[in-house]
């Protein structure tokens, strides 16, 4: 009589055991789609078997096994991380490219190709007020179009701080879910697949944003730390970052355009810390990209650099003139003014002198050329000549080695982005074929833990008629 209750309970703990595994594989079919979710599993146990004492065997439940392998999600959250490093790089610098127009038709490019059609026009016709008047024009223009793009680029400056301070923001909001996850951790008495669904999604959303490191603990919470080490969630206590820009740098760039920080939770700087993801992308355009062309506390800027090279050498050889070939005639007058306080002022502020006229144009040079001034001035876009070279470039060239620079960071940027996104898709599947739910496999998994119900359900009812009639017999 004894065997066969022990073995009537047996089976029914087998059949709550099976239910349990049915009830897994649901929950896994339900969350097939959800985001950060691995399989789960039952961690079934064969029971010891010794009728003879008293032992009936039978099958029991030893928790939940989680499918989710660390490595692999390491390794998609590191692919995520470079990825949204790229992809912003790509838009951020692209905004950039649209504004130099490499068919040289329109803007910068198109202004300086007049101002130096004017100047030849000039020296064939020295003495002509309609020649001089189109070098004043043209260079009135040029000087429009260098404030208009160091204007725009400025702008592209300030929506990256914009776009820093959001991202930033985000980081600081996914931070606080994982804080809540932590709390939420310490109070279950068991794991949740739920809870851990949600937290590997926020780190996954994080590594996209800014590069860290995140360490599970023993107690079940995850501290995460930014690349550097700077505190964003340890235990139950989150640490906000926040984000600005810094002062002008010292003399002789007291009046350079600020840099963009990301400060930790006490204040302290930790932008150098910051290289990947979103963030890390944006800051090295703000950084990087913008400043080698506007300038910064360390570099005048190669924008500024064009200004106040083209303005000093046109400058330069116009007052080293006369403005006729007469006996006793006046020096020429500057044709460029600009602030040169600040060698990263100079674009900013360039402008044709508003006190020129056309009769204070030189076009004699001081050997007493009646065009002498003129046609130097219109060779300075000769390749060849040797005035006003900016790192051994003209004008032109320099101009076009400026919008090299940006062409060749975007078609990187761009280039990396796509293979990239190749790349994650690729850990992602590596990911989930160990990780995620497959239905065919969980449809499979159903079929036999059904059967195997079903089987132990018409046991324990054979156990059930025979213990009854034992009873009865007993009777």
């Amino acid at each position: 009589m004894s065997n066969l209750l022990a073995s009537l309970r047996t089976s029914g703990n087998a059949l709550a055991v099976f239910q349990d595994a049915l009830g897994t594989i649901q929950n896994n079919i339900d969350n097939s789609s959800t985001p950060g979710y691995a399989k789960q599993q039952v961690n079934l146990e064969a029971q010891p078997f010794d009728m003879a004492g008293g032992l009936a065997g039978g099958v029991a439940a030893r928790g939940l096994d989680d499918s989710r392998n660390q490595f692999a999600e390491e390794e998609v959250r590191r692919q995520v991380n470079t990825l949204g490093r790229l992809d912003v790089q790509s838009q951020a610098v692209s905004s950039i490219e649209k504004l130099f127009d490499v068919s040289g038709t329109t803007g910068l490019p198109a202004a300086l190709t007049q101002l130096f059609s004017s100047f030849s026009a000039w020296s064939v016709d020295p003495n002509g007020i309609s020649a001089r008047q189109t070098v004043l024009d043209s260079a009135g223009q040029f000087a429009d179009q260098v404030r208009n793009l160091a204007g725009s680029l400025n702008n592209v400056s300030q929506s990256l701080d914009q776009q820093i301070a959001s991202t930033v923001q985000q980081v600081n909001s996914l931070a606080a879910q994982v804080q809540q996850y932590n709390v939420q951790q310490r109070q279950l008495a068991q794991p949740d697949p739920g809870l851990d669904a949600q937290v590997n999604s926020s780190l996954e959303q994080l590594a996209q944003l800014a590069d860290f490191t995140a360490v599970k603990q023993n107690d079940g919470t995850i501290t995460v730390l930014t690349g550097g080490g700077a505190p964003l969630v340890i235990g139950e206590n989150q640490y906000v970052i926040s984000s600005d820009v810094a002062a002008g740098g010292t003399p002789p760039n007291s009046q350079a355009p600020p840099s963009a920080r990301v400060l930790d939770w006490q204040g302290g700087e930790i932008t150098g810390q910051i290289t990947g993801g979103t963030l890390g992308g944006l800051l090295d355009v703000r950084n990087r990209v913008l400043p080698s062309i506007t300038g910064d506390a360390e570099q005048p800027g190669s924008l500024n650099r064009l200004a106040q090279g083209l303005a000093d050498t046109v400058n330069q050889i116009l007052q080293s003139g006369t403005v006729s070939s007469d006996a006793g005639a006046a020096k020429g007058s500057a044709l460029f003014v600009y602030d040169s306080s600040d060698p990263t002022a100079a674009a900013g502020s360039l402008r044709l002198n508003p006190n020129i006229t056309t009769a204070q144009l030189a076009p004699v040079d001081s050997a007493g050329n009646a065009n002498g001034n003129a046609n130097l001035l219109a060779s300075l876009s000769d390749a060849t000549a040797t005035a006003g070279r900016i790192d051994g470039l003209g004008p032109v060239a320099f101009l076009s080695q400026i919008a090299a620079f940006v062409g060749q960071e975007s078609a990187t940027a761009t280039s990396g982005d796509q293979s990239q996104q190749e790349v994650v898709a690729q850990a992602r599947t590596l990911r989930d074929q160990v990780s995620g739910v497959s239905l065919d496999e969980q449809a499979i998994n159903l079929i036999d833990f059904q059967r195997g119900y079903q089987a132990t359900a018409r046991v324990l009812t054979v156990l059930s008629d025979l213990t009854q009639t034992t009873i009865d017999l007993i009777k």
